[in-house]
C-alpha cells in the first residue's frame, strides 16, 4: 500500500493571483477600489485592517473639534437609484448615511471622486471622528457631574443655614 505524502500547511491555501500581497495571518492587501466595490455589495462581510501602528505614521496631531464637525453633518434616510446605477451594485431598500457633498465641505479627506465626478464616502474614516466626538461628550459629562456635585454641596450648606435660623 502506498501512503499519500503529508500535505504541507501551504497546500491548503489557494494560490494567489500574481501581484496579490498577503500579510501575517493571511490578511490580503486590497486596493481601495476593490474594498469600495465589496463594501457597496451589501451581501459581503469584510474584516478590513488598516496599518495603524504608530511606527507607520509621522506628523501625528491630536484631533479636536469632532462634536462641532458632527453637529454640522446631516444624516439622512434614503434609497439608492439601483435601476439607474446598476453597475454600482447598490443595496436595495432603505439606507442611512451622509451626503458626500455635505461631508466634503467639512472633512474633504473622507470623500473621493471618480472619473465621472461621482463622490464616494469613506465611512470607515468617520469612525475615528465619531470616537473623538464620544470622548468630547464624556469629558463634558464629567465636567457637568462635578459642577452638579459642587452645586448640591452648596445647596445643602445653604439649606442647613436656613433651617438653623
Amino acid at each position: 500500500m502506498s501512503q499519500e505524502p503529508k500535505k504541507k500547511q501551504d497546500d491548503n491555501k489557494t494560490s494567489a493571483p500574481e501581484g496579490d500581497k498577503y500579510y501575517f495571518g493571511g490578511i490580503k492587501e486590497f486596493k481601495l477600489e476593490e474594498i469600495e466595490a465589496e463594501i457597496l455589495n451589501d451581501n459581503v462581510y469584510l474584516d478590513v485592517f488598516a496599518g495603524s501602528d504608530v511606527r507607520f505614521k509621522e506628523d501625528v496631531q491630536s484631533f479636536n473639534g469632532a462634536l462641532e464637525l458632527i453637529s454640522n453633518l446631516g444624516v439622512y434616510k434614503y434609497q439608492y437609484k439601483t435601476s439607474e446605477f446598476i453597475e454600482q451594485n447598490f443595496p436595495e431598500g432603505k439606507q442611512i448615511g451622509v451626503m458626500a457633498q455635505d461631508l466634503e465641505k467639512i472633512m474633504p479627506e473622507l470623500v473621493r471622486q471618480d472619473e465621472q465626478g461621482y463622490r464616494f464616502v469613506n465611512y470607515a474614516g468617520l469612525s475615528p471622528v465619531l470616537l473623538s466626538g464620544i470622548q468630547e461628550l464624556v469629558s463634558i459629562t464629567k465636567q457637568q457631574a462635578e459642577t452638579i456635585e459642587q452645586l448640591q454641596t452648596i445647596v445643602k450648606s445653604l439649606e442647613k443655614k436656613i433651617s438653623s435660623n
